[in-house]
């Protein structure tokens, strides 16, 4: 026996909530489409991050004459971070234009 509160219909890619008048409500889940496009968001979002982070990085590092092999670590944080932040922010983007 099904529970009356809730149960997945096997022909299409939706729950439906029932409450205790017969009311009943359908709401999407997230299908494949839609997770493709937010991973893809967060990949290209990683990609621009990363080359913007690396170019400021570097500017920086030679603008405030960081010293030595520190460049490097400096520039390789600069490209990380801004890579996750652009990351993050597009696929949260991607993610709120599914339901539309």
């Amino acid at each position: 026996m099904v529970p009356a509160f809730m149960f997945r219909q096997e022909t299409s890619s939706e729950f439906v909530v029932a409450s205790g008048r017969g009311a009943v409500c359908k709401m999407a889940l997230l299908d494949r489409n839609c997770m493709n496009r937010v991973g893809t968001g967060a990949a290209v979002g990683g990609a621009l991050g990363a080359s913007i982070g690396a170019m400021y990085g570097t500017y920086e590092a030679f603008r405030y004459k960081v010293p030595g092999l520190h460049k490097v670590r400096y520039i390789g944080q600069t490209t990380l971070s801004s890579a996750a932040v652009f990351g993050l922010f597009l696929g949260a983007g991607s993610l709120l234009h599914c339901g539309r």
